[in-house]
């Protein structure tokens, strides 16, 4: 009897060792022996050698091959930023199924993370027959014009980054940080200050950009000394930013912070050091949770409609692979507002 491979055979390799053709070998594995008259005693000896040899079948051409006879289901990628794995993803997750149940898209849902920078190590995923539309989430502009590039067999969506080449579904991040400045200095401040990511995408530096130019036209103190960059969210990451813009800005301040997990160090920062919200402290986090509601006091948000472009996003993807859609869609969403205590 043969042994056992470690390693995964091929149809090739299981008809070349039983001296068969490749189509009975294939007829075998993939169902079909009794419709093309194959021998019970060859069906038996293949089975056997496909389970010595660790056969395994291909989803993707089983698909194709369905896809003749019934409607296969589309496969859809989402490939999301490996450092916002947050409770976006959760929503944006639950934003497609609404839009699956609510049109009966026959949908399977594949999620592929990413780490910043190296979205194009995923590629070759984008063409041939693995996905039938794929989901971008979390793009650096460098990744973009990379991808824009190149040529994909399969319709893809970029989300929060605008497009000629590509399906995008964006929020007008600039416009947002502008507002953030008129929610924030309903009561007068002295200075306007952010807290930003140094990996933070294109829609956190239009926010950027929109939240000093409403700081300029207000005569609001600002600019890149009272811009503070940190590498990631945490408690102690929250409380170090705010011990450090607590040293440079004029009191009373308005921030806009980049992440609701800072929230906790922030608030433990300024206890601390006696600054009271709202009336020292104007505060603004970018992305809701129950880490700002339910803060003392608490705490105002500024959120992307993440439901809503996972639903717009995926009824482009499906129009594009039905062939009902042949030019490049781009939307745009409001963004959410939550206006608590901590605004001012």
């Amino acid at each position: 009897m043969h042994q056992d491979m470690t390693g995964k055979a091929q149809i090739k390799e299981i008809a070349e060792r039983l001296k068969l053709s490749p189509s009975t070998v294939s007829a075998v594995l993939g169902g079909r022996a009794e419709a093309v008259r194959i021998s019970a005693r060859t069906q038996e000896r293949v089975l056997e050698t496909a389970r010595q040899m660790n056969y395994q079948p291909n989803i993707y051409a089983r698909r194709l091959r369905q896809a003749a006879t019934e409607k296969t289901p589309y496969v859809i990628g989402l490939f999301w930023r490996q450092d916002n794995l947050n409770s976006r993803l959760g929503r944006f997750i639950q934003g497609l199924q609404t839009a699956i149940e609510s049109h009966g898209y026959p949908v399977e849902l594949m999620v592929q993370p990413f780490r910043p920078g190296e979205i194009m190590w995923n590629t070759g995923m984008l063409s041939g027959n693995r996905l039938s539309g794929a989901i971008l989430c979390g793009l650096l502009e460098e990744e973009q014009r990379e991808l824009e590039k190149q040529d994909y067999s399969i319709p893809i969506v970029l989300i929060g980054r605008s497009s000629t080449v590509f399906h995008n579904v964006t929020m007008d991040s600039y416009a947002a940080g502008e507002h953030c400045v008129e929610l924030l200095t309903r009561t007068p401040v002295r200075s306007g200050a952010m807290i930003c990511f140094t990996k933070g995408g294109r829609s956190e530096d239009l926010m950027r950009q929109g939240f000093l130019q409403g700081c300029l036209a207000g005569g609001i103190k600002s600019g890149d000394e009272y811009t503070l960059y940190i590498d990631s969210s945490s408690h102690e990451k929250g409380y170090e930013a705010a011990e450090e813009l607590l040293g440079r800005v004029e009191l009373p301040s308005a921030w806009l912070v980049g992440d609701c997990r800072l929230a906790g160090g922030i608030l433990d920062c300024c206890n601390r050091k006696g600054v009271r919200i709202p009336e020292d402290l104007h505060l603004i986090f970018f992305e809701d949770s129950g880490l700002l509601r339910y803060s003392n006091p608490p705490l105002s948000a500024l959120d992307i409609p993440v439901q809503d472009m996972a639903e717009k996003a995926l009824e482009i993807l499906i129009g594009a692979c039905d062939k009902e859609i042949f030019e490049t869609v781009s939307l745009e969403v409001n963004p959410l507002y939550y206006l608590r205590a901590s605004n001012g």
